[in-house]
């Protein structure tokens, strides 16, 4: 259950030749108004859950790292405005829901089970997100003046992190990459058939990964994922650590924040995020 009042804007970036589709952004710490943004901070591009950047505590945490980094944080929307794998529950104006025997939570659980690869599989990296970054969000970014900034994702933002941080024309663009509970598993391998340790091994850029008890050993401090970003000569510094047992998949944004161990972990993920971010974001 959430109910929250975002403090910053919406607006929308035009289609592409090479998307066609817009691409509709959250932004906070600056304006779509202003000039440029070379004096508003560092910048942090945040990526959602699969269930898009306009629902549960995105636009919240957004808010967040913007006031404590003193500069701008930015939401762009994946999923050309269908509200993610659910869209009832990805609507821009959010409102709490609550899981138990009701409605809700059947038409959550139909969408994992018929949804779930048809809809990854809707927006490939390939000719969809890779150009979304390439050619409609660098480009708008350094229209700002913006040349470089941070990148933090939850789940399938995570996925788009570590496919981002491995094309070098994006890569010399971003800072860092923080990852919360991280679903490349899920995206690289299951719904595309491809190695996901191995964007491990040719992605760049230093990485922090906070993981849950319900990814793969892979995906845990130790595991394959982590070995594999040590030996990366391209990653000078890599953490990785596990949230505490009492947190899920997807906590960050979705916990009910009325419970204050739900609360507390989600400050020692903010805290952990603050301190890679203060190490490389500066935007130089």
């Amino acid at each position: 259950k959430f109910d929250y009042k975002p403090k910053g804007e919406h607006f929308e970036l035009p289609g592409v030749a090479s998307r066609s589709a817009s691409c509709k952004l959250y932004v906070v710490g600056a304006a779509s108004t202003d000039e440029t943004w070379r004096d508003k901070g560092p910048v942090l591009v945040m990526w959602s859950d699969s269930f898009g950047p306009f629902s549960g505590m995105h636009r919240k945490l957004a808010d967040e790292f913007s006031a404590r980094t003193g500069g701008i944080a930015l939401l762009p929307d994946p999923f050309e405005g269908s509200g993610g794998l659910i869209p009832q529950y990805g609507e821009e104006d959010d409102k709490p829901n609550q899981l138990g025997c009701n409605i809700f939570t059947w038409n959550l659980i139909i969408g994992f089970i018929w949804n779930g690869r048809s809809f990854m599989k809707r927006y490939p990296w390939d000719g969809n997100l890779e150009c979304l970054c390439k050619d409609q969000l660098i480009p708008y970014l350094r229209s700002k003046g913006v040349e470089k900034f941070a990148m933090l994702g939850f789940c399938y933002g995570s996925w788009i992190i570590m496919k981002a941080c491995n094309d070098d024309a994006i890569a010399e663009h971003v800072t860092c990459g923080i990852h919360f509970h991280p679903a490349s598993e899920l995206l690289e391998k299951t719904a595309f058939g491809r190695d996901d340790v191995g964007l491990c091994r040719t992605c760049k850029r230093p990485q922090l990964m906070h993981a849950t008890k319900q990814e793969s050993d892979n995906w845990k401090p130790d595991g394959a994922a982590h070995k594999a970003l040590q030996e990366n000569e391209n990653v000078p510094e890599v953490q990785f650590s596990l949230a505490r047992s009492t947190m899920s998949h997807g906590f960050m944004t979705r916990v009910d924040t009325n419970v204050e161990d739900n609360r507390s972990a989600i400050k020692e993920g903010v805290d952990l995020a603050m301190a890679f971010l203060e190490k490389y974001n500066s935007g130089e």
